[in-house]
């Protein structure tokens, strides 16, 4: 069983799945909650505790299980998971507009971090990694639109 958590709740205020942030008073900033929403999914990712306890982190499920579990939800939903193919490395797997996507996240020895893909800055731990693309946008070719938006949270039965 999974929960989706997000900052505005699945509630998509009658507006075409449009939220507006509201100024106090009422007055509509016509600010879409999109931009608050990055900002409080980064707050999700406690960046002291370690990959294996993370909430997004669902260790062994195969790309066919991510693929399951992301199927119902919205863009930008993601998790974290080990890889199939190489066992020391991981999969960043996220809900697109077009479908789904797996990048790899390996362990760079030459900079003594992590890597999504072939292209980002290296990192010191896979929760630094996910904080930072919760807030900027990846680096990865069909992506670059993109940030990690709603971390999809496993839950033990």
């Amino acid at each position: 069983m999974t929960l989706n958590l997000d900052a505005n709740g699945g509630n998509g205020g009658g507006n075409g799945g449009l939220q507006l942030v509201k100024k106090p008073g009422g007055l509509s900033l016509g600010l879409p909650l999109e931009l608050t929403t990055s900002r409080a999914s980064a707050d999700l990712v406690d960046v002291e505790l370690p990959l294996e306890r993370q909430g997004w982190y669902h260790g062994s499920i195969t790309r066919v299980e991510a693929e399951a579990v992301l199927r119902l939800l919205r863009e930008g939903s993601y998790l974290v998971r080990n890889s199939e193919s190489t066992k020391q490395d991981y999969s960043l797997s996220l809900k697109s507009a077009r479908g789904f996507m797996h990048m790899r996240i390996q362990k760079n020895e030459d900079v003594n971090g992590y890597i999504l893909g072939q292209f980002s800055k290296p990192f010191d731990s896979i929760p630094e990694m996910v904080r930072h693309f919760s807030v900027n946008r990846l680096p990865i070719r069909g992506a670059e639109h993109m940030c990690l938006l709603h971390p999809v949270i496993a839950q033990l039965l």
